[in-house]
């Protein structure tokens, strides 16, 4: 994807590690409009879209069931007492 190649060339101009990748990455999008993300994504074809949304997804999701587990456990823990 050329959007990532960008950003990941842009990062290495300004750091030489990847401890700060992620608020860069944050950073940049931030700096963009509804506008610009849009067009981000009409430039991906069918493969980088799936692995967009497979990644996001994936994410959303396993946070969700983490979430899920942290109050299921909560809930055994305060029954127990």
């Amino acid at each position: 994807m050329r959007f990532a190649n960008d950003i990941l060339e842009r990062y290495f101009q300004h750091f030489n590690d990847k401890e700060s990748l992620d608020v860069f990455i944050y950073s940049v999008l931030e700096q963009m409009d509804e506008t610009d993300l849009l067009q981000v994504l009409k430039e991906c074809d069918k493969t980088e879209l799936n692995e967009l949304l497979t990644q996001f997804l994936r994410n959303k999701l396993e946070h969700e069931l983490h979430e899920d587990d942290q109050e299921l456990a909560a809930s055994y823990w305060t029954n127990i007492q």
